[in-house]
């Protein structure tokens, strides 16, 4: 009975259709917006370029800032030596005196000073004995007192390097915080700028294909475009597990981060199993994407309503496939790979409201309001009917 009611519950939820509104748009409408893509794109390069510029400029300041504490370093090393070396010819200089200031000194009840002046042969002799003892002397202690000035001057000097020193480790460390800054604004440049490449791309292929099909430029895309109308959806695999859920930009996926625009699908073994679209379509857009790795967005109109689904992460489409095809729920389009931004093989299963090939995020909506999964990480796999 249990099993019955979550069958007929499945069935209800695969048929109800939420009513989305969806904005017409034109192929003029499509070529303003690659327009404003291609300068998007062309503010984006010079937002990189003056990036680039700045750091090579704050490359430059960092390595002055270098070489200046390298110097400083080799200052400080040389006032430390010179310091040393006043130290040892102050302490030699004192031992000189305090030799000859033994001439000055009364030992064994004899003046040795008064000694050494008598022992002089003449007057003139004596003259020239007190003038040696006096000038030696005098001279020591001047050296002496220049040395310690000198030590003084060097010790000031070594405290003043060595606060220019800690003031450009400073600079340097502020330096790489900001060179930080700079380089991950380089990698957010040259991201945003592919993800931009692969939009324009993609507008010039759709607008080329509307052009081809015959549409005017004030004319509804969709009006020229061949889509199929269901009545219904289908599973994408032949069974699965949810592994994540939607958040939409309501908020960041609690374990890493990041808005998650669709529903991933999963099951043990799950690499390489056929991937089958949710409903009848159009192949919109077909490729490489930047975090999707390889994609296909398909357009439907199920019961009256516009829709987009997304389908990523491929190892490899299916052989056939390329943009204004139309395919069924029992066409393989491809099959499940772990390309592009993605953590381990998987389905990411997106869905918008209306035609929107590019700008799919904007539009997107939770696959859960008009199909039931099970719940994420429950155990529980539900089977393609």
């Amino acid at each position: 009975m249990k099993k019955k009611i979550l069958f007929i519950f499945i069935i209800m939820t695969m048929v109800f259709i939420p009513s989305y509104k969806v904005e017409a748009k034109t192929l003029g409408q499509l070529k303003n917006e690659l327009a404003a893509l291609e300068k998007k794109y062309s503010d984006n390069q010079n937002k990189k370029e003056l990036n680039a510029n700045e750091i090579k400029a704050v490359n430059n300041e960092i390595a002055s800032i270098i070489s200046s504490i390298s110097k400083i370093k080799s200052d400080i090393k040389k006032s430390e030596d010179d310091i040393i070396s006043s130290q040892k010819q102050i302490e030699e200089k004192s031992k000189e005196t305090d030799e000859l200031l033994k001439f000055l000194q009364v030992s064994n009840g004899e003046n040795v000073y008064l000694e050494y002046l008598f022992k002089a042969d003449s007057y003139t002799d004596f003259i020239y004995r007190y003038s040696v003892v006096s000038q030696l002397t005098d001279y020591n202690t001047k050296l002496m007192d220049e040395l310690k000035e000198l030590i003084t001057t060097l010790e000031n000097k070594k405290k003043e390097l060595a606060s220019k020193q800690g003031t450009l480790e400073a600079k340097s460390s502020e330096l790489n915080s900001k060179m930080i800054t700079l380089k991950s604004n380089a990698e957010s440049y040259d991201k945003e700028g592919s993800t931009i490449e692969e939009d324009i791309r993609d507008y010039k292929k759709e607008i080329a294909y509307y052009e081809k099909m015959g549409c005017k430029l004030n004319q509804d895309v969709s009006s020229c475009l061949a889509t199929p109308v269901s009545f219904g959806w289908r599973y994408p695999l032949s069974y699965f597990t949810v592994s994540d859920n939607y958040t939409g930009y309501a908020f960041e996926r609690p374990n890493i981060g990041g808005y998650h625009h669709g529903i991933d699908l999963w099951h043990p073994n799950i690499y390489g199993a056929p991937i089958y679209p949710v409903a009848k379509g159009t192949i919109a857009r077909i490729g490489w994407i930047s975090g999707g790795g390889n994609a296909i967005y398909i357009y439907h109109n199920v019961n009256g309503v516009d829709y987009t689904t997304v389908y990523m992460h491929m190892s490899s489409f299916a052989s056939g496939m390329y943009q204004g095809k139309t395919v069924t729920t029992d066409d393989v389009i491809g099959y499940v790979g772990n390309t592009g931004v993605s953590f381990g093989a998987h389905l990411h299963l997106g869905m918008a409201s209306g035609h929107h090939a590019t700008f799919f995020n904007n539009y997107s909506f939770d696959p859960r309001n008009v199909m039931a999964f099970p719940g994420m990480d429950s155990g529980v796999y539900y089977y393609r009917k």
